[in-house]
């Protein structure tokens, strides 16, 4: 039986998923220091923390903009 592991951190395609957005305006965000903060591994690829989504998410909500 494999144990339990918890995400800790989602790809582009799934937090454009999560978001209801597209990749495209992912990577449009990132341009311009918007969005949730991101991390970038040496492969090119790109990694969304879960706690800085719900970081950015609490923020966007509490502002009352959702980007």
């Amino acid at each position: 039986m494999k144990p339990y592991i918890e995400k800790k951190y989602l790809n582009e395609k799934s937090l454009a998923a999560y978001l209801d957005t597209s990749h495209h305006t992912l990577k449009y965000w990132r341009k311009l220091g918007k969005g949730p903060e991101f991390i970038k591994l040496p492969n090119g690829r790109v990694r969304y923390s879960i706690d800085d989504i719900n970081t950015y998410c609490k923020k966007s909500i509490d502002n009352g903009v959702c980007q």
